[in-house]
């Protein structure tokens, strides 16, 4: 491929990226009030039928993984297609596939009324009450596109970036790491196309677990809901779908790589730990899948074992290569604050509490008390809001203002504070709640539990303002970004 033809291409991969952040991001506002909605049921000052609210309770928690991971999909491509010669085609392609299954969550929930969670727990989907086998045979689908589009996406970026380093090996830097940092003859890929091939690598992976769970019950001439160990379907479910939901901060964290360096004026340099970290990576991102089987008496002993000790190993990447890195690389810089900097420690900052709270609950004694509360849902909505999100949305400013050549106000710092202090005063609610025994789940709240969302919606309220004020600046820079994006450089 010449420098012109890569050039052009970098154009079209930005135009796929820009597409794939702002669905994204339209569709994680929408889930976002989604949210609200259940809050204020919770607070007793919404009153919503059970049915809808598991409906919407299925539709928010599977969108709102979906929506932010896209939106990562396309941040990371932007990240990459700069010196990466990614296939614009096979991005639109999944992006079709992955979209089409966003609008078959939606058809599933609200018009086949489908109410099982995100889980679809099986056999749940084939035996519901307020719902019909066509509902939970939209689900399926959905899944599956979203899987397929996923799928092609990491296809794209393995192929690529083991192209451009002349190997699989060297897209991972083997050489370098086996030598203990001594073999420097390969040219060492940046930390992001790292983080993109691990999570390429992980992605596949999951995937395929995906597809087991997805087809194996329509496989044979029995009906659905009697074709699979529904324990063995659980265990792969985990696998599909807490896998993904786990890459997506990975894939976030690959615009960190970039967006960070320039507010702190420095190269975010592959170092040895780092290469050591995000191979790591590979194999520990799926381990802690299994602390979300410690409930269930029948597993396996061996596998409460991986859960527990996969659930704190998995942090050391993240320590090491994010956390400690970005610190590293802000410490006697000359830092400039701004929106997308701002965020981006609002993402560390969510990033290490929630990983934290996930820690305490893949602990297997804590976790008999607390996996059933709200606390589930206050660790994972903060590495997610506060982390995955918070470095999402950083990017996506970042690379509208710098298409746009537009620059930020300093008012507009307000509207990053605003959106943290509100998300971290609704998350630490949920903390409070699970530490008291809140179940989570629970469609309607007794009053002696509705105090701590009632102390929440205001926060929300917060953080929807700075996300709203964000959301407008993006917007105002999308016309003239977009038209940049289609210039070659």
């Amino acid at each position: 491929m010449t420098a012109n033809a890569l050039a052009l291409d970098a154009g079209g991969v930005r135009r796929a990226g820009l597409v794939y952040m702002i669905t994204g991001f339209a569709v994680f506002l929408l889930m976002g009030l989604l949210g609200l909605v259940m809050r204020l049921a919770h607070a007793g000052w919404l009153t919503v039928s059970a049915d809808l609210f598991y409906r919407v309770m299925t539709l928010h928690g599977s969108g709102m993984i979906a929506a932010t991971m896209l939106a990562a999909m396309g941040g990371l491509a932007i990240v990459l297609g700069k010196t990466t010669p990614l296939s614009v085609r096979w991005l639109w392609i999944g992006f079709a596939i992955y979209f089409l299954g966003a609008g078959l969550v939606i058809a599933a929930t609200m018009i086949g009324r489908l109410a099982t969670g995100w889980t679809v727990l099986y056999p749940l989907p084939f035996a519901g009450k307020t719902w019909g086998l066509g509902a939970a045979l939209l689900m399926y689908g959905a899944y599956a596109c979203v899987g397929v589009g996923f799928l092609l996406y990491c296809v794209n970026i393995l192929q690529a970036t083991s192209r451009a380093s002349g190997g699989l090996g060297r897209a991972l830097g083997w050489r370098y790491l086996f030598s203990g940092g001594r073999d420097t003859r390969d040219p060492l890929p940046t930390p992001a196309a790292l983080a993109g091939t691990v999570v390429a690598l992980d992605g596949i992976l999951a995937v395929a677990c995906g597809v087991v769970y997805l087809v194996a019950p329509f496989i044979g001439p029995r009906s659905p809901a009697d074709q699979v160990d529904p324990l063995i379907a659980k265990n792969v479910l985990m696998l599909f779908g807490h896998t993904l939901a786990n890459l997506t901060i990975y894939l976030a964290a690959g615009c960190v790589y970039v967006t960070l360096p320039a507010y702190a004026g420095r190269e975010w340099k592959t170092t040895w730990p780092v290469v050591l970290a995000l191979n790591l990576v590979i194999v520990l991102v799926v381990t802690p899948v299994f602390h979300h089987l410690y409930q269930d008496f029948a597993q396996p002993m061996a596998l409460h074992f991986i859960g527990q000790i996969g659930s704190y190993a998995v942090a050391i990447p993240a320590v090491v290569v994010t956390i400690v890195g970005a610190l590293a690389l802000v410490y006697r810089s000359e830092f400039r604050w701004s929106v997308p900097s701002i965020l981006i420690a609002l993402g560390l900052w969510g990033w290490v509490i929630g990983g934290f709270g996930a820690v305490l609950d893949g602990t297997i004694g804590i976790n008999q008390v607390m996996h059933n509360t709200l606390w589930v849902p206050a660790h994972f909505h903060t590495y997610y809001l506060l982390g995955a999100a918070s470095f999402v949305i950083a990017y996506f400013y970042h690379v509208t203002a710098e298409l746009s050549g537009r620059s930020e106000r300093a008012v507009s710092r307000w509207a990053a504070w605003l959106f943290g202090v509100g998300a971290a005063g609704f998350l630490l609610m949920f903390y409070v709640s699970g530490a008291n025994g809140v179940p989570r789940r629970f469609a309607v709240h007794l009053p002696q539990w509705q105090g701590w969302a009632k102390i929440a919606v205001p926060f929300v309220i917060v953080e929807a303002i700075g996300l709203g004020w964000i959301t407008l600046e993006i917007l105002a820079r999308l016309g003239p970004a977009w038209r940049s994006s289609r210039e070659v450089t």
